[in-house]
């Protein structure tokens, strides 16, 4: 911890003035005892390194009241989850504003050992907590919050609203001060502009521009200060320090000119450079939040859950879910929204919510939290809060279910940058140097300028603008991404694996050929209709909709099998389907020759066969032979090899197709294909392929109208916009070549503003106004060139009629 005091009328804690009586302890001064206790709780628990990251970084806690929180139906408003010992729930805390108080919002745990986890959303400014409820409440967790500075603000509407907007006013305050004084500066300036010689004025209107100029550089420019400050402390060298450096030397030069009456100084140019300096700032951050909302707002995919009206069961997105009604969740399926369970035995794997990956049991009339798995037979919930499809893209976007590939392209700019200012500020020594010693005159105006054109930023502008816009226009053709990286993975991908069942066959319901030894019964019919309802596999789906009509019984002992079958007890009768090999092994010889088959056994007697024929995805040929010209394409599938001759002429060596593949096979065989070299997109329904999803280089999960939530996965693709695949790929190629393009235009935008400025004739304040440009060039490449090749490409489909019903929540 560094030891140094910053002043006796400073608070350590916060920075805020002490007045004239500081509280002093641990010879450390404070404005109030609310910063030296959170000082106190600090130290004691060894986190003093939070003061290293910034100077005074704190911000002075309010006493507030929360005993509303002790309220149970409060508190249950706020909890997102709780099982009785782990709890979760999102405070929005709107005193966030640099990295020290990320640090020590993410080192909650260390000051209350019942906190599991802190996550910050640092542009939202919320803070997502993992505790134990019996250790800890709610309340003294936002006292928690409150005692060290951070005191939640709490609404029990859905979204805070207004307070959560980004707040510019600091950034305006400055930028209007910078604009007042800069364009009174250039009005005293007009002697100097028309070579006016009267010493009198020259002197008073120096004098003036300066007392200007000062206000301009402390406060308007005190952002860089602050940034090149923490950076140095950190041992670093950001971009700011060159700016910082241009308009510093300018300054200081205006200085020694007006006292020693040498000259009129450099007013003018400082207080413009500050002044669009921070309009290119204003106008970044503008830019960037319009992505970050269309983000946040694009990015919710609107899966769908079976709504249950009477006996009708209808695929509804989850967005349009109310307070009331009733669903079905299957084995294996997510719970989209908090409910009640009134019907079937539940067994709940949280571990999305809190990594713990022990499944609880419920019983009916127990409330069951959004984000749930459920482990076993179908359930019937009814819905007591709306979803919240933030919450759902949440769980998505956890830590746990990241690849760690690394952006080439972002680690190409990091690099870019990272040598860039070195280069910058030796151009600029020499630069300056030069003409110090043959044109004194020219010296300021090439160093300043140098340091101002040649602004790296550009390089990393293009990369999410390009990939952020590419992700709103998936998101409208019913293909939804994880986050914008994934575009970029896309394109590098050379080889494509598809899984067969689900993914290029349809779940849509065909009338299935029935082979049994003996026919079955209306009761066994019931049977099987009823094992068939508990799972969301294609086959087990396609059978449930052909037996829709029977008659449904209690289900007990379900249990699934991942890529063989399900069985349970029915109605006290032992029933199993799925493969031949599961449901009775000793059976050999059936042919599959005609498509796939559903084995039936009933109390240990292998009855027979519900035999679906071979049903393909409409525009799935066509999508094929695009994919095969460029791409090498595999076939795994846990079914038989009914399939093998209709697709023979996409997967024609041998070795591309690999039939009665079990999910630990999959996996295996992408592991394989990495080995030789190969970047693997992998295609398929997230049931039996949730392992080769998550080690595939991009994983996609193909979904109809189930909520198959699979977070390994990078991408969810509706089914019917599976056809559309080889133009996603080509779109995501495209984007990367519009990144290297207007990665080009930056780099010859430096080459030319350099060339300017090392003859000296570029002058610091048009140096300031081209860098805004540079950065508007860029985002307009960017936004024009991917809208313009998305109508180019999918014009029809942007413009069908009934898209936007399901594009949002």
């Amino acid at each position: 911890m560094s030891t140094a005091t910053l002043t006796q009328t400073t608070c350590f804690h916060c920075g805020n003035d002490c007045a004239e009586s500081p509280i002093l302890f641990d010879e450390k001064p404070f404005c109030c005892e609310g910063c030296k206790s959170v000082y106190e709780v600090l130290n004691a628990n060894q986190l003093c390194q939070y003061y290293d990251l910034t100077q005074a970084p704190g911000q002075s806690p309010r006493l507030s009241r929360l005993e509303f929180l002790d309220n149970p139906d409060i508190a249950a408003q706020l909890l997102e989850f709780t099982d009785g010992t782990m709890a979760t729930a999102t405070f929005y805390v709107p005193s966030i504003h640099c990295s020290s108080c990320l640090w020590l919002l993410e080192n909650l745990y260390k000051l209350a050992p019942a906190i599991r986890s802190s996550r910050v959303d640092f542009l939202k400014k919320h803070v997502h907590l993992t505790f134990r409820i019996a250790d800890v409440s709610l309340r003294q967790v936002a006292e928690l919050l409150t005692s060290v500075g951070y005191e939640p603000l709490i609404s029990l509407n859905d979204v805070v609203q207004e307070s959560e907007k980004p707040s510019y006013r600091p950034l305006l305050y400055r930028l209007a001060v910078a604009g007042f004084c800069s364009g009174n500066i250039m009005l005293f300036s007009f002697p100097e502009y028309l070579g006016l010689d009267d010493p009198a004025f020259k002197q008073l209107f120096g004098y003036l521009n300066l007392l200007l100029a000062t206000p301009v550089v402390f406060y308007s420019g005190s952002g860089y200060f602050t940034s090149v400050w923490k950076a140095l402390r950190r041992g670093m060298i950001n971009i700011d320090l060159p700016i910082l450096l241009g308009f510093g030397t300018a300054y200081a030069r205006t200085i020694y000119e007006v006292f020693t009456q040498t000259g009129a100084g450099y007013s003018d140019s400082v207080s413009g450079l500050i002044f669009f300096l921070l309009t290119g700032k204003w106008f970044q951050q503008k830019t960037y939040d319009f992505l970050s909302f269309e983000r946040d707002y694009k990015s919710y995919f609107p899966l769908a859950v079976m709504k249950l009206t009477g006996a009708k069961e209808t695929p509804v997105p989850v967005a349009s879910l109310k307070k009331g009604d009733r669903i079905r969740v299957r084995n294996a399926e997510l719970i989209p929204a908090d409910g009640i369970l009134y019907k079937g035995s539940a067994t709940i794997d949280y571990s999305f919510v809190t990594g713990e990956s022990e499944p609880e049991a419920k019983k009916a009339g127990m409330l069951l939290y959004a984000g749930g798995k459920q482990i076993g037979e179908s359930i019937e919930l009814e819905v007591v809060r709306e979803v919240s499809q933030s919450y759902l893209t949440q769980l998505w976007n956890n830590d746990a279910f990241r690849k760690g590939q690394v952006s080439r392209i972002r680690s190409f700019a990091d690099q870019v940058g990272q040598w860039f200012t070195y280069v910058v500020l030796s151009m600029a020594f020499l630069v300056g140097t030069y003409w110090y010693v043959n044109e004194p005159s020219k010296a300021v105006n090439a160093f300043t300028a140098i340091l101002i054109v040649a602004c790296p930023c550009v390089l990393s502008l293009s990369y999410p603008f390009a990939l952020g816009h590419g992700m709103r226009i998936f998101g409208k053709l019913k293909f939804y991404l994880k986050n914008a990286d994934v575009i970029e993975q896309m394109a590098a991908c050379d080889t494509i694996v598809f899984d067969k069942t689900g993914t290029l066959t349809s779940t849509e319901a065909a009338r299935p050929v029935e082979e049994f030894r003996l026919p079955l019964d209306e009761m066994e019919y019931a049977l099987v209709a009823s094992l068939a309802a508990q799972s969301a596999h294609p086959l087990s789906r396609k059978l449930s909709k052909y037996l829709s009509e029977t008659m449904t019984l209690p289900v007990e002992n379900f249990t699934e099998i991942a890529g063989q079958g399900v069985k349970g007890l029915v109605y006290g009768q032992s029933v199993k389907i799925g493969s031949r090999a599961f449901v009775h092994p000793s059976i050999s010889g059936e042919s599959d020759a005609e498509g796939s088959a559903v084995h039936v056994s009933i109390d240990h007697v292998y009855r027979g066969a519900f035999r679906f024929r071979n049903q393909f995805r409409e525009g799935i040929e066509d999508m094929l032979n695009a994919l095969q010209n460029d791409r090498k394409l595999y076939l795994l599938s846990g079914d038989n090899d009914a399939a093998r001759a209709d697709l023979q002429r996409w997967f024609p060596q041998n070795g591309q197709m690999v039939f009665e593949c079990h999910p630990q096979q999959k996996l295996d065989f992408i592991r394989q294909l990495q080995a030789q070299g190969h970047r693997i997109l992998m295609i398929g329904d997230g049931l039996n392929d949730a392992g080769a999803l998550k080690q595939a280089d991009v994983g996609i999960a193909v979904t109809d109208d189930t909520i198959q939530f699979t977070p390994s996965s990078d991408a969810i693709l509706e089914a019917g916009a599976l056809n559309r695949l080889p133009d996603f790929l080509k779109y995501s190629k495209f984007a990367m070549r519009l990144i290297h393009f207007s990665f080009v235009i930056s780099l010859m935008y430096n080459c030319i503003g350099l060339s300017y400025g090392v003859t000296g004739n570029l002058s610091p304040i048009v140096a300031a106004i081209l860098m805004p440009v540079s950065s508007a060039t860029m985002v307009l490449i960017a936004t024009i060139g991917m809208r313009w090749k998305a109508g180019q490409m999918f014009a029809k489909a942007l413009s069908a009629p009934g898209r936007r019903s399901v594009e949002r929540p």
